[in-house]
C-alpha cells in the first residue's frame, strides 16, 4: 500500500483539492492498479504541474467526443477512460432504446493509427460485449467516415472511433456516432458524459472468446468494397487526365482515398512514399502535426508535386475525414497554391452545381448545409442557382449531419460543408468524408485542366462572378489549470459589455448563439459589422481545452464586368479590412485575459 503522506504533503507545494481527491482514489483502488507505479514517479518527484494537470478534472465530452493527451489520470486518455466512456454509451442506449434491439443490432469499433489506438478499440469491444452488445470490429485502421457508412450499412445502433483527429502524436481520444451514424450531439453529448461519470462499475469480457463465440464479427473487405463502391458512384463526370500527387501524412487515407480514386479511374497517381507508412508519430511531417488545415503539413507533397510537374495535391488527416488541396497556380507555371478550407468547399460546391445543372438533376428543393464561420460565398452561389441554405449552425461537422436528418423538411441535401476541411456529398454517411472531396476535386482539377484552367483560376473566376470573400481565424492557448477559466472569462467580458465597434467598424447586430434561437446553442458570439451580414467576426471557445478561435469575414460584390485593376482593389480593401478586425477582437481578448499563446492566422 502506497504511503499517502507524501501525497497529502504536496497539497501544500500546489496541488489542488480537486487533483488530491481523484488521485487518491486511483491509489486507493485495485481497478486502478495498472497506473499505481506511474502516479507514485510523479509523487515521488514532486511533479505537482502533471498531477495536477492530470487529475484535476475528469476529461470533458466535447464536440468531437473526447479526446486529448495519453497517460494516467481522469483528465488523460487510457484504458481507464475509454473504458468509462464506453461503459456510460452502453448504459445511455439502454435508457434510450429498447435495449433488447439496442443489443442486437450492435456497435459499429474502428480505430485509426494513433499510439494504443488497437488497444483502446479493443476495449471498448470488450466492454460493449460485456454488456450484451454485438460489435462489429475492423480488422485494421479504417477512416472515420467509413465507420458513419458502417452504422447505417450493417442498421447498427451506435459506434466509437478511436482517434484524436489532427491532433499531435500525444494524444487520443474516442469519438461516439448515434443510429443515423451522425457524432452525438444535445441532449446525447450531456447525458452520456452524465452517465460516464457516474460509473461505477466496468462490466468487462474476453476479447479473443468474445469473437470465437460470434458476439464479435470482424470486418474486413465486404464492407470495404461497399464503401469504395458507394463514394466512387458519387462521380460527376469522367473527367481523368490530371496528375495528382497524394499523401495521408502516415494516417489511414490509404485504406479510402487511394482505392477510391484508383476504382474511379486516376491513373496519374503519384503517393509521397515516406508518408505513406502507417505511423502514429507522424515522423516525415513537419513538426509532426498532421493537419491539413495547415500548409506546412503538405509541404512534402507540395516540393513532389512541383518536382512533378503535378497539376494538383491532396492529403489527408489521420482520420482521413478532412482533406487538404494545393493547386498549381497557372498551367504554364509551375507555382504551387494552398488551398484553405473556405477555397475547397467553394470549389467543390461549383463543380456540383454546374455538373447537376448541365445534366438537369440539381434538385429543385435542394439545400446547401454549412456552420456560421464558413463562407458566405456558399450561400451567394446557392441562392443565383435557387437551392437554400441552412447556414445557422455552430461549428462542427456533427451540426450539418444532424440537419441532414432533422431539418430538411422534404427537400434533398446537396452538399455539406465547413471551414476547417470538412466536406460531405452524397446521402451515403452522415460525417464528413475527405475521400468523396478528394473524387471531386481531382474530377474538377482534370476539367478545368480540359479548359485551360487551374482549380486557383477557377476559383478567381467565381469570386469575380459571385463576390470577394475572405475568411481568416486565429485562435489563442492558454496553458496551465486556469486556461478555461482565463478563455471563458473572454467570453462572459464580451457578453457583459459587449462591444459597440470593432477596429472602428460599428457592429450592427450581435447573434448570441448561447441563447435560444431555434437551433443548436453554442457558446459562441457572432458580431455582423453590416447590415448585409457579410462582415463578421466570430469570437467561438473550445468546449474541451483552453483555446478560444476568433473568425473574422469580409465580402464585397465584384462582377464579371469589373476589369482586372478594379477586381484587385477589391481584394485589396478586403484584405486589410479582414486582417485589421481579427487583431482588433484578438487584441480586445488579450486585454481581458492575457498570457495566452496566439497560433498562426489560417486562410
Amino acid at each position: 500500500m502506497f504511503n499517502l503522506d507524501k501525497l497529502e504533503s504536496l497539497k501544500g507545494r500546489g496541488l489542488v483539492d480537486s487533483a488530491f481527491v481523484n488521485i487518491k482514489k486511483w491509489l486507493t483502488s485495485e481497478e486502478y492498479a495498472e497506473f499505481h507505479p506511474e502516479i507514485q514517479v510523479l509523487i515521488e518527484a514532486g511533479n505537482v504541474t502533471e498531477l495536477n494537470e492530470a487529475f484535476y478534472k475528469i476529461i470533458p465530452f466535447g464536440t468531437g467526443g473526447r479526446r486529448g493527451k495519453m497517460g494516467a489520470g481522469t483528465n488523460r486518455i487510457n484504458i481507464r477512460t475509454i473504458a468509462e466512456s464506453a461503459q456510460g454509451v452502453a448504459n445511455y442506449l439502454m435508457e434510450c432504446f429498447n435495449p433488447t434491439e439496442a443489443r442486437a443490432r450492435g456497435v459499429v469499433i474502428t480505430y485509426d493509427v494513433r499510439h494504443n489506438s488497437a488497444k483502446f478499440a479493443k476495449v471498448a469491444a470488450q466492454v460493449f460485449v460485456a454488456n450484451g452488445f454485438k460489435v462489429y470490429f475492423y480488422n485494421g485502421v479504417r477512416s472515420t467516415p467509413q465507420i458513419s457508412f458502417t452504422i447505417r450499412y450493417k442498421k447498427a445502433i451506435a459506434g466509437a472511433m478511436i482517434s484524436a483527429s489532427h491532433n499531435p502524436p500525444s494524444d487520443n481520444g474516442i469519438k461516439v456516432y448515434w443510429d443515423a451514424g451522425e457524432q452525438v450531439v444535445s441532449p446525447h453529448d450531456g447525458k452520456i458524459i452524465e452517465k460516464v461519470n457516474g460509473v461505477s462499475r466496468i462490466e468487462f469480457s474476453d476479447f479473443d472468446q468474445a469473437v470465437n463465440d460470434g458476439k464479435i464479427e470482424i470486418l474486413g473487405e465486404e464492407i470495404d468494397e461497399a464503401y469504395q463502391a458507394t463514394v466512387a458512384k458519387l462521380s460527376l463526370g469522367n473527367y481523368r487526365d490530371v496528375h495528382i500527387v497524394f499523401t495521408p501524412l502516415h494516417g489511414c487515407a490509404s485504406t479510402s482515398f487511394l482505392p477510391i480514386l484508383r476504382r474511379a479511374g486516376f491513373s496519374r497517381l503519384d503517393a509521397v512514399e515516406s508518408q505513406m507508412p502507417f505511423d502514429p508519430d507522424f515522423s516525415a511531417v513537419a513538426n509532426h502535426i498532421p493537419n491539413p488545415e495547415v500548409p506546412i503539413s503538405l509541404d512534402a507533397a507540395t516540393k513532389q508535386a512541383a518536382e512533378s510537374g503535378a497539376d494538383v495535391a491532396v492529403a489527408s488527416d489521420p482520420d482521413a475525414d478532412r482533406i487538404g488541396v494545393v493547386s498549381r497556380e497557372k498551367l504554364s507555371n509551375n507555382n504551387y497554391i494552398f488551398l484553405n478550407g473556405n477555397q475547397i468547399g467553394v470549389l467543390l460546391f461549383d463543380y456540383i452545381v454546374k455538373q447537376r445543372k448541365a445534366a438537369g438533376t440539381l434538385p429543385s428543393r435542394g439545400v446547401l448545409i454549412k456552420t456560421i464561420v464558413t463562407t458566405d460565398l456558399l450561400a451567394k452561389i446557392a441562392e443565383a442557382n435557387n437551392l437554400d441554405v441552412i447556414t445557422d449552425l455552430p461549428v462542427g461537422f456533427k451540426y450539418i449531419a444532424n440537419a441532414m436528418n432533422t431539418r430538411l423538411a422534404g427537400r434533398e441535401f446537396v452538399f455539406g460543408t465547413e471551414e476547417s476541411h470538412g466536406y460531405l456529398y452524397g446521402d451515403y454517411c452522415r460525417d464528413k468524408d475527405g475521400a468523396v472531396a478528394a473524387l471531386l476535386i481531382c474530377e474538377y482539377a482534370a476539367l478545368l485542366k480540359q479548359q485551360g484552367r487551374t482549380l486557383f483560376e477557377q476559383l478567381e473566376f467565381i469570386k469575380k462572378e459571385y463576390g470577394y470573400f475572405r475568411e481568416i481565424l486565429q485562435a489563442i492557448y492558454f496553458s496551465g489549470m486556469d486556461g478555461m477559466d482565463k478563455m471563458l472569462k473572454i467570453m462572459s467580458e464580451l457578453r457583459v459589455d459587449l462591444p459597440t465597434e470593432i477596429d472602428g467598424v460599428k457592429v450592427v447586430e450581435v447573434f448570441d448563439q448561447s441563447k435560444p434561437y431555434g437551433g443548436f446553442l453554442d457558446n459562441a458570439l457572432v458580431f455582423y459589422l453590416n447590415a448585409e451580414k457579410t462582415i463578421r467576426v466570430v469570437a467561438r471557445p473550445s468546449g474541451t481545452e483552453p483555446k478560444i478561435k476568433f473568425y473574422a469575414a469580409v465580402g464585397k460584390p465584384v462582377g464579371l464586368d469589373k476589369s482586372e485593376a478594379e477586381y484587385q482593389t477589391i481584394k485589396k480593401e478586403c484584405d486589410e479590412l479582414v486582417a485589421r478586425i481579427l487583431e482588433a477582437m484578438v487584441s480586445k481578448a488579450e486585454q481581458i485575459s492575457a498570457g495566452g499563446q496566439r497560433f498562426e492566422i489560417l486562410g
